[in-house]
């Protein structure tokens, strides 16, 4: 593992050094867990886009969806049926990576869903039809029944699977029952206890064993109730969506030949790919049926669409001016030299549509059951508990648990829980959340304060601030579990506040004087170096690309001057960090995102599943109590909205008061482009991803 100690700049409005054009690509997780993008693109560096001045066209009339949850908040609309499909006009990407798609994304090492990088290889069971992101597509219809405990899919007739070009003369068949429940089970990590991929624990922890009934009917028993959303949706509810590969396709060609080769039964299809050099798929002749049904235009405006390998932002500029390419991702620093250029950006989904960044503290391990199992655990046995280290609340000790150090460091009076606390706190008013925006995201986008809330989500109350009375007061309303117990057995209930009448706010100002002054409070004065104690973080180049690097400089550098020492970790992530997430170890905050990856919910979701237990055994944000683990099943089987909003907003003061993100910003949707050549690519909302969708590109005239 390669490791930096970096001494941040003082000031992020200083950072003149900071480059804005980092090259190189993103290896995209996605969520928490990231997932490589499977679509041939799995290093997309896409942290450029969906500038939110546009407005999308108007949603055609989708067909009504079956009973389901009550329909979310309303989102921008889907974007109107255009003009027929033109085979003659092909359009050309640059990106800066360009590797091998995937046809059996159990190979992967994160796993990846056409939700994320929709080359247009598949149909996806439902969709975000620009109000409801339940929104029956393949699946033409779905319901749960009354006790919550079944999911009932209806599988559209006629979903003819694609024959890619190297499978020339085989006829697949169509996608049917049996091909969905065969995909759901193997994506399911609890089903399939050998995947890998991120998606496996999404899925495991609201599904069991799906079955076919017959050929257009699949049932899934469900591990917990579920009346708002559920994750197989091209909207990536939790991370989460369900690929419909072709099962005969696999069955007949054999797992060694499809393995980057997509099958599915979408608009468009696999037609070339050369490893580091181009990606290119073709349009299906004649309409596509959602264009048919009226569910959605899916019939491509364009015959071929080429993805190319230009590792160089400043060489992909070049190509968009010359006609090289007609779009092509840039660095954030760069979108200001557009218009200059001729270019323009190119929103790619609604202004709500956004990727979330925070700082994320792992470790803060407050359960010893596992609402999924209810089996119990031992969080005090984990590494995170080797050292006391200031960041990290240890409840374990005080409980009589095995305790590995002497907690000399607090305060007279100071639980390790409360002290912990008050760093997160000082830390996260320590983040020049604005510059970043101004001077690493091109003005574009803007601050966020938790990785789920902030400007442009449900359900943000700018004024809203949080004290210790009111989060024992939630604790005391949750005493119904009979799995958890009550909530004011859970450890992290009336832990004694340094100041109870503290207001913490959502709307979090830098504001070092005050961080300051918190850190004094937590038992960390500076020493005779000025230095009040030291911390690890690590960064890489996550969902926000190469410019993540930047940010966590950015974050480091305020960090830096309330004399805190900070190393930068540049581990790999999928080798080095991912395990450690994976198996509750990681003790170091980490920038990136975790599960949030857009505004566009509706304000009455529960928490990710990787944000509890529900998340085992796979990949998860490493912080875990009982309260949040109460949060995700009682929303999921709340049957009013209302019940579920205040449980929701509950759970978002819980989450500011123990600080398990502090937020930094939430960067646009978008890509760069040619308007001679492009005049828009409005495409559906999804919670993974910066573009997808290629059939939805409207190529000028």
């Amino acid at each position: 593992m390669a490791f930096r100690n970096i001494r941040a700049p003082t000031r992020l409005r200083d950072l003149g050094s900071v480059s804005k054009n980092s090259k190189g690509s993103l290896m995209k997780r996605k969520s928490g867990f990231r997932k490589w993008h499977v679509i041939a693109i799995a290093a997309i560096a896409l942290f450029a886009f969906a500038c939110g001045s546009a407005e999308a066209p108007a949603a055609p009339a989708p067909v009504a969806p079956a009973p389901a949850p009550a329909a979310p908040a309303p989102a921008p609309a889907a974007p109107a049926p255009a003009p027929a499909a033109r085979s003659d006009v092909t359009i050309t990407m640059a990106i800066p990576e360009v590797t091998a798609p995937f046809g059996n994304f159990e190979v992967q090492t994160y796993g990846a869903a056409p939700g994320e990088s929709n080359m247009g290889f598949f149909d996806p069971p439902l969709v975000h039809d620009g109000t409801n992101p339940m929104s029956p597509f393949a699946a033409e219809a779905w319901s749960v029944n009354p006790a919550g405990n079944e999911l009932t899919l209806t599988i559209r007739s006629g979903l003819k699977v694609n024959t890619p070009e190297v499978f020339a003369g085989q006829d697949f068949g169509f996608i049917t029952a049996e091909d969905v429940a065969w995909n759901m089970n193997r994506q399911n990590a609890v089903v399939n206890p050998s995947l890998g991929a991120a998606i496996g624990a999404q899925l495991g922890a609201t599904f069991a064993e799906c079955r076919a009934v017959d050929t257009t009917t699949v049932k899934c028993p469900m591990v917990t109730e579920a009346f708002w959303g559920i994750p197989i949706t091209e909207f990536d509810i939790n991370d989460t969506t369900v690929r419909n590969d072709s099962k005969t396709a696999f069955d007949v060609m054999g797992a060694d030949a499809i393995k980057f080769v997509p099958v599915g039964s979408g608009p468009m299809v696999f037609s070339l790919v050369r490893e580091n050099d181009r990606l290119e798929v073709v349009a299906m002749a004649g309409e596509h049926w959602a264009t048919t049904a009226g569910v959605w235009d899916e019939t491509p405006k364009i015959g071929k669409f080429i993805v190319i390998q230009v590792p160089d932002t400043q060489s992909r500029m070049a190509m968009m001016q010359t006609g090289a390419a007609d779009l092509g991702e840039v660095d954030f620093g760069r979108l200001t030299e557009l218009a200059g250029v001729g270019l323009k950006f190119f929103p790619t989904m609604s202004d709500a549509d956004t990727m979330t960044l925070s700082v994320i503290w792992p470790g803060n391990l407050w359960t010893d059951t596992n609402a999924k199992t209810e089996e119990g655990i031992e969080p005090w046995l984990s590494s995170v508990y080797d050292e006391d280290l200031p960041h990290l609340g240890n409840p374990w000790c005080d409980l009589g648990k095995p305790c590995r150090y002497e907690d000399t460091n607090n305060p007279p009076g100071m639980s390790d829980m409360e002290q912990a606390r008050l760093v997160r706190w000082a830390l996260g008013m320590a983040i020049d959340r604005e510059g970043i925006v101004d001077e690493l995201q091109a003005g574009l986008g803007t601050p966020i304060y938790l990785e789920l809330m902030g400007p442009k989500f449900p359900g943000w109350r700018p004024e809203r601030t949080v004290t210790q009375a009111m989060i024992n007061t939630a604790h005391e309303k949750y005493s119904d579990s009979d799995v958890l117990g009550a909530g004011t057995s859970w450890v992290e209930y009336n832990i004694k506040a340094a100041e109870p009448d503290y207001e913490w706010p959502w709307k979090i100002p830098t504001d070092l004087a005050e961080a300051n002054r918190l850190l004094d409070l937590a038992g960390f004065p500076r020493g005779s170096d000025g230095i009040r104690f030291k911390i690890s973080m690590n960064k890489y180049r996550c969902e926000t690309g190469p410019v993540c690097l930047e940010q966590a400089d950015a974050v480091a550098a305020g960090w830096e001057e309330l004399g805190v020492r900070v190393t930068l970790l540049t581990e790999e992530y999928g080798s080095v960090v991912v395990p450690r997430m994976r198996d509750r170890t990681q003790p170091w905050p980490v920038v990136k995102n975790c599960s949030v990856e857009t505004a566009n919910y509706p304000f009455d979701w529960p928490p990710p599943p990787s944000d509890s237990t529900f998340s085992r055994p796979a990949w998860g944000c490493s912080f875990e109590s009982k309260f949040l683990d109460y949060m995700f099943i009682n929303i999921n089987g709340a049957r009013q909205k209302a019940d579920r909003e205040a449980l929701h907003l509950d759970m978002v003061d819980y989450y500011y008061y123990w600080q398990l993100y502090s937020g930094i910003s939430q960067p646009p949707r978008g890509v760069a482009g040619n308007p001679d050549t492009v005049v828009s690519w409005a495409s559906r909302s999804t919670a993974g991803g910066f573009w997808g969708r290629p059939q939805h590109i409207i190529p000028v005239n």
